[in-house]
């Protein structure tokens, strides 16, 4: 999560500062280095006295008026006001004939001017004594410095500050200046934007596809997760970029900070909350990482070391989900494991924000697009398997040995009693009607598949002169349900326990819980014989089939003996 920007040269600075010390006291002066040589050098050993006089020429101090501005001062003490800064620097060749150099203020707040041995050459804001005199300069300020006076030999630079505007918990001590060849200097703060524009381009296709993603595939929540990733990244590159579209004052630095610090906690805490979902991992987990980032953030971290600390932390914590991924063997496990070792490495080569970023998510989508491939396999074995069973279905409904018992109990009641061989086959043709209406479709209305089933109960009322029928409790006729999943239940039914008795009923029974609805489906039939304990023919493999198809990993089917009869239990959970 590192990245070459005019904020991030100073947390540099800064975690440099933190491990090494601004200074301590010196006995005597230390002077900064610069050659023909140089590209680049962070300004350091500097000496600080009170502004007594902002609002006039600069004064020259006596040496007594200076101290050496390290960790042995209470610098608390010098978060407002007006304030003198001054370091030595030493040209040692002609560069000034080969080069121009520039100086770049990082995230000095609010005004200040500078002084090339005495004689002002920049200056950025106004200096004032108060929060009404003082106006802040512009946050990208750089200056280049004129040939004349920067010579070969020692000189003094020296930054008259005035802060009186305090936002946050940056203090304008926390900055620092760089001085180096000026061209060299723009083209990597020119590269770093050009590499948050590059990021912000690479996200924002798989943020909106992922909220898209989020809504259309029934509210997935690491769909959610990933598109919030990338929003948050985006917003920090877009914090980086403002200042180039925006006229901004030095204290934007304090915006910045604010935004910078609630995206280091919130990408730490979402990332690998999102690969717990992405490898369907306990949901407990999370809040393991979030009182992880938590305690990490509280008692490790503060305004200088933030983001050196939540980088390797964020990605320990998701290699760690990775490599349990991959001894579970989850889907797509390799493929990230191979994203995070290319992140590990753009870490190292102190690329990590833009390389973490960039990295994941083109893995992520290699993996979403894998997800979807699989899914529409799936999906279209499914539709094969419910296209083959919903053949076999029609076949079994109009097979020989079915039409020819139905025909024969015809010719029995034509000759016994006319009328009631005309409503059989009224019947017969009722049933063969709506099988081939809704033998197609997905789902139908309940009502509709109650109604088949006492349409083909009414049939073997007549074939066998028994009385069967099928009572319906709790039905809420707006549901909608798989076709001739009921229908083929009473068909087992009929075959398997009522091959010795003429009467029977069926009772379908809806009952809703907190998170789904069970369809409880009994009969009061004999199975008494091993062959009639549980129906494994192509009959439940339909009734699976469908369920699966219209709700993909969120149905159960449970078929069970009872003590007089069978029931079977079919349970639709809630998206």
């Amino acid at each position: 999560m590192k990245r070459i920007c005019p904020l991030s040269l100073a947390r540099l600075i800064l975690i440099f500062l933190s491990v090494a010390g601004i200074t301590s006291a010196f006995t005597e002066a230390q002077d900064n280095i610069i050659s023909s040589l140089s590209k680049t050098i962070q300004l350091r050993h500097w000496q600080i006295a009170k502004d007594i006089a902002p609002k006039y020429p600069l004064l020259t101090l006596p040496d007594s008026s200076w101290l050496w501005f390290g960790h042995s001062l209470a610098t608390d003490k010098y978060a407002e006001g007006n304030w003198l800064l001054k370091t030595n620097i030493v040209i040692d060749d002609s560069v000034s004939n080969k080069v121009i150099l520039g100086l770049f203020p990082i995230n000095f707040i609010t005004a200040y001017e500078i002084y090339w041995d005495g004689i002002k050459i920049g200056q950025n804001g106004i200096i004032g004594i108060n929060k009404t005199d003082e106006k802040a300069g512009t946050f990208n300020y750089n200056l280049p410095l004129p040939q004349q006076p920067v010579t070969k030999g020692k000189h003094t630079l020296t930054v008259r500050i005035s802060n009186h505007h305090n936002y946050s918990s940056w203090k304008w001590f926390y900055g620092g200046v760089l001085i180096g060849q000026y061209d060299t200097v723009l083209e990597k703060i020119y590269r770093s934007n050009y590499q948050a524009f590059f990021i912000i381009g690479i996200l924002f296709i798989p943020f909106l596809f992922n909220l898209f993603l989020y809504f259309a595939r029934k509210s997935r929540p690491e769909h959610l997760l990933f598109s919030l990733i990338c929003f948050i990244v985006i917003l920090d590159s877009g914090t980086i970029l403002a200042p180039n579209f925006i006229e901004t004052p030095t204290t934007y630095v304090h915006l910045e900070l604010f935004t910078w610090q609630i995206i280091t906690v919130l990408f730490t805490a979402l990332f690998p909350s999102f690969f717990i979902y992405l490898f369907s991992f306990s949901k407990k987990i999370i809040w393991v990482i979030i009182v992880t980032d938590l305690i990490i953030y509280l008692f490790f971290t503060n305004i200088v070391s933030v983001f050196a600390v939540m980088s390797p932390a964020v990605l320990i914590m998701s290699s760690m989900i990775t490599l349990w991924a991959l001894y579970k063997r989850r889907e797509e496990s390799i493929i990230i494991f191979i994203g995070l070792i290319v992140a590990w490495a753009a870490y190292y080569f102190d690329f990590a924000f833009a390389g973490l970023a960039t990295t994941m998510v083109i893995c992520t989508s290699i993996s979403i697009a894998r997800q979807f491939a699989r899914k529409e396999k799936t999906e279209r074995e499914a539709q094969l398997r419910s296209a083959h069973f919903e053949n076999e279905l029609l076949k079994k409904n109009i097979n020989p040995h079915f039409i020819l018992n139905t025909l024969t109990s015809i010719i029995v009641w034509l000759r016994k009693d006319p009328t009631s061989a005309i409503k059989l086959i009224e019947t017969l043709a009722d049933e063969f009607r709506m099988v081939n209406q809704i033998s197609t479709l997905k789902l139908i209305p309940i009502q509709q598949e109650i109604n088949l089933c006492k349409s083909h109960l009414k049939i073997m009322n007549y074939r066998k002169g028994a009385d069967y029928k099928m009572e319906a409790v709790n039905i809420v006729e707006e549901e909608s349900v798989p076709p001739m999943i009921f229908h083929t239940l009473i068909e087992n039914g009929l075959t398997h326990g009522y091959e010795n008795k003429i009467q029977g009923t069926f009772t379908l029974l809806r009952r809703k819980n907190s998170d789904s609805v069970q369809y409880i489906l009994s009969n009061d039939g004999d199975f008494s014989s091993d062959e009639q304990k549980k129906s494994t023919g192509f009959g439940i493999k339909y009734i699976k089939s469908q369920l699966e198809e219209s709700y993909p990993g969120r149905w159960e089917l449970l078929s069970q003996r009872q003590e007089q009869g069978w029931e079977t239990i079919i349970e639709i959970k809630e998206k």
